[in-house]
């Protein structure tokens, strides 16, 4: 567990704020007490961010991540201790179409904003979200000491990004390390593209689930209020212990569970009779993921706080709530 008397007051910069991830670390840090400032591309009024009034709660600095100069000035207006980039989490399909934005947002900012941290602010703390996706096909587990074997655009980008956390890291000593979480889920995800909030959104309409795969492909999971909790314990350890400068970290439940299953869960827990309809068109995705999460439990001595069956419940719950909130 995150220490809370670590982020009272403590000055705060979240890059991504109104996205799924973003939106929830906001939550957790004004619940802490902390000086959130949070950077905001595009004024998103459904996301978390809007919806929850975070807005009218923290310091909003209107500007693009890939503008340095902005950056700059943000930095220096507000003086940041800790610094989370949760920016671009794209879905595949939009990256296929629009590749360079994804570096740009993604890889670019990275290597600009940790070379601003190295010139300017070498003690602010940097947690650096990447993915599992970064990995590529490869035996599983992935694990840390595994090479990066991206294919995928946005697979790229994220593992060029997770190298340039490492390189500051190791080689300039920036207190800064890495994320690879497995795939989030939870409430105020509205990317319904993404396979759980999908199939809760057909489900709620009486609809079949489309599956853009066979069903087959399996994949690792972590609840959002797990994934949000692990971007403040890394922070927090990076604060007392130089060793882990440079580090990625796997965080998930290490299961490996096939699209299929999920959907099926996921029709019992919404109380529908409904059978998936099986497209079978996928042909960029990874078909099988799970990710060993022996490091973090060893040197950071995290455990999640949830259960995968404890977080799906929860998250079914919050979109059956949601849909029928929804104007008719």
């Amino acid at each position: 567990m995150p220490n809370s008397e670590f982020w009272r007051d403590r000055s705060v910069l979240v890059a991504g704020a109104t996205g799924f991830l973003g939106g929830w670390l906001v939550r957790r840090l004004l619940e802490y007490g902390a000086d959130v400032t949070a950077i905001v591309r595009s004024p998103k009024q459904t996301s978390q961010f809007y919806l929850e009034g975070f807005h009218e709660r923290v310091h909003a600095a209107s500007g693009d991540l890939t503008n340095i100069g902005f950056v700059r000035e943000v930095f220096e207006r507000r003086q940041p201790g800790v610094f989370f980039h949760c920016a671009y989490g794209a879905d595949v399909n939009r990256v296929l179409q629009e590749p360079m934005e994804c570096f740009r947002s993604t890889t670019e900012t990275t290597w600009a904003i940790l070379d601003l941290l190295r010139l300017k602010y070498p003690k602010c703390i940097s947690v650096i979200s990447s993915t599992d996706k970064a990995y590529g096909s490869q035996p599983l587990p992935y694990r840390e000491s595994s090479a990066l074997n991206p294919k995928h655009p946005y697979e790229v980008a994220k593992a060029s990004q997770d190298l340039a956390a490492q390189s500051f890291g190791k080689i300039y000593g920036l207190p800064t390390a890495v994320t690879r979480c497995g795939n989030y889920f939870g409430g105020f995800d509205f990317n319904f593209t993404r396979l759980i909030p999908g199939v809760l959104k057909d489900l709620s309409q009486g609809r079949p689930p489309v599956l853009r795969s066979n069903g087959r492909f399996t994949r690792d999971f972590l609840y959002i209020k797990d994934a949000a909790e692990v971007q403040l314990l890394l922070a927090e350890r990076l604060a007392s212990d130089s060793s882990l400068y440079g580090e990625a970290f796997n965080f998930s439940y290490e299961v490996e569970l096939e699209v299929i299953d999920i959907v099926r869960r996921l029709t019992e827990l919404a109380g529908s009779q409904v059978d998936p309809i099986i497209n079978d068109k996928v042909q960029v995705e990874i078909p099988h993921m799970r990710l060993s999460c022996e490091k973090a439990m060893q040197l950071l001595g995290w455990k999640p706080l949830f259960t995968f069956d404890e977080g799906l419940r929860e998250t079914v719950d919050w979109y059956q709530n949601y849909f029928t909130k929804l104007p008719a």
